[in-house]
């Protein structure tokens, strides 16, 4: 009988991609703040839905991650198409904020193959249909989705003490959402679905109509923005959904940016209440403005929009 083969470390493992251990160690902290661990930056404990981005050396220096040729590994990355970059006119914002280490999906490649063994990043809500260690994704979701996945599951539950909040529910339809809020005695109270300007828009209306007729608990759509706000409820316009006012006006992107959840919902409040044949209770906001907010602003938003 053979002895059996010794596993690789994630820093050998990181060397069939070009990458030696300082990038290693910066992929490790990376996959930590995907996944939701709390990191202590400077006296406060800072996660993924509960604040925006740090700066890389900030969150790798928390556990020691950051020597002298660090800087020139975080370059390289970002040269090497492995984080995103401003030089090549990509999207280098998350939740509203310029973010200098953005994963993109060659490099959640790479860190679901070098960390395969990290076991220890496990979150409590990771099930088997997910993607495995560290990163535990839905699919092919990137940062900008997860983000805010956890910054609605961190900002509901906080409403109240038994609220509890179930990412990405195992329910028996094709059209999952990404949070279930959950109240007292097993309720169901309200679903979030996060939409990026990355989605496919045939996902988004098969989603939309299943649950306008289907689900007896109110839709939170949640936006990477408003752009991306605007160009949801006007594709869905377009395609025979009878909104009160019809399409959003605005064609460039600074347009779209004057349209605010507040007016967007006042109009989706007035659509259910009008001829229209639309009866589902759907209410919109976007990512940064949900972390932003404190609990007393959350809690008079759900109460506002009749959530809960």
């Amino acid at each position: 009988m053979g002895t059996p083969s010794k596993s690789k470390s994630p820093a050998e493992k990181a060397k069939k991609y070009g990458l030696e251990v300082p990038a290693a160690e910066i992929l490790a902290c990376v996959s930590g703040w995907f996944v939701g661990m709390s990191f202590n930056i400077h006296g406060q404990s800072k996660s993924i839905g509960t604040h925006h981005e740090p700066p890389l050396r900030q969150l790798c220096d928390t556990v020691g991650n950051w020597g002298d040729r660090h800087d020139d590994v975080h370059r390289s990355l970002k040269s090497r198409g492995i984080f995103k970059s401003a030089e090549r006119d990509e999207d280098v914002y998350i939740a509203g904020r310029r973010c200098d280490w953005i994963p993109k999906s060659n490099c959640m490649t790479i860190i679901e193959d070098i960390f395969d063994e990290s076991k220890g990043l496990r979150p409590e809500w990771a099930a088997q249909d997910h993607t495995g260690p560290p990163v535990y994704r839905d699919g092919l979701e990137l940062m900008e989705h997860r983000k805010g996945v956890m910054v609605a599951a961190q900002s509901l539950q906080k409403l109240k003490p038994d609220y509890h909040c179930e990412l990405y529910p195992r329910v028996q339809s094709p059209e999952r959402p990404d949070v279930h809020l959950w109240g007292t005695r097993a309720k169901p109270l309200a679903q979030v679905e996060v939409l990026t300007e990355h989605g496919n828009s045939d996902t988004w209306e098969q989603k939309f109509h299943a649950w306008r007729t289907d689900q007896p608990w109110p839709t939170i759509w949640l936006f990477e923005n408003r752009p991306a706000m605007i160009k949801f409820w006007n594709h869905l316009v377009r395609n025979g959904f009878e909104l009160d006012g019809g399409r959003f006006n605005g064609r460039t992107r600074e347009e779209k940016k004057r349209w605010s959840p507040v007016r967007v919902n006042d109009r989706l409040d007035r659509s259910r209440d009008g001829p229209q044949d639309y009866e589902s209770h759907d209410v919109c906001w976007t990512i940064p403005g949900m972390l932003q907010a404190d609990v007393v602003e959350i809690n008079e938003w759900v109460t506002e929009r009749n959530i809960i």
